[in-house]
């Protein structure tokens, strides 16, 4: 039987956090494509009061920013379904601009929740906030790397693709087995 994983940031208590300053009216996180016309870099700025704090392998606000190398792992392991986008992340209290990360679209976007025994708060029509995911396993179809359909900051990954990070190393990623149905 198939197991799914939720996949976060794991933000440590001196960790970094960044703004987005291009690409404001950018549909992200929607699991289509960006539109042709998309300029790159995507441009971020590190919080001044958090500048110095441990930059994280990968982001979920503004957008999936992760670094080269974690994109690079994500490839090793068989995963194909990322639009990948160059990223600057501007740091003007240490001068410096920051370009070891990239946009990490994730192409593919499935309705796999069972939402009568799942947790949500519910913030407009057809969008929830998911506080309990519980993943209907046929909906999700042996997919490795996915975006929930009914809450698109719900990052969904296979347990093969769970393994392959978790021997990587990566501690400052939060894994969350989820329930199925």
């Amino acid at each position: 039987m198939s197991k799914y994983y939720l996949m976060a940031q794991k933000v440590p208590d001196n960790g970094t956090v960044i703004n987005q300053m291009s690409h404001k009216f950018t549909r992200l996180k929607t699991g289509h494509f960006f539109p042709d016309d998309f300029e790159t870099p995507f441009v971020c700025q590190l919080l001044g009061q958090f500048a110095n704090g441990i930059m994280s392998t990968f982001y979920m606000s503004p957008a999936i920013i992760g670094t080269k190398q974690f994109y690079q792992d994500l490839l090793d392991c068989g995963i194909d379904n990322i639009e990948v986008k160059p990223v600057v992340i501007n740091d003007l209290v240490n001068n410096r601009a920051i370009d070891d990360y990239v946009l990490l679209n994730i192409i593919g976007r499935i309705s796999c929740a069972d939402m009568e025994k799942s947790d949500y708060g519910t913030i407009g029509k057809g969008m929830h906030v998911m506080n309990k995911l519980v993943v209907n396993l046929e909906k999700a179809d042996n997919f490795d790397l996915f975006l929930a359909d009914e809450d698109t900051n719900c990052i969904i990954i296979s347990e093969r693709v769970y393994k392959y990070l978790i021997q990587k190393g990566y501690t400052d990623i939060y894994f969350e087995e989820l329930e199925h149905a």
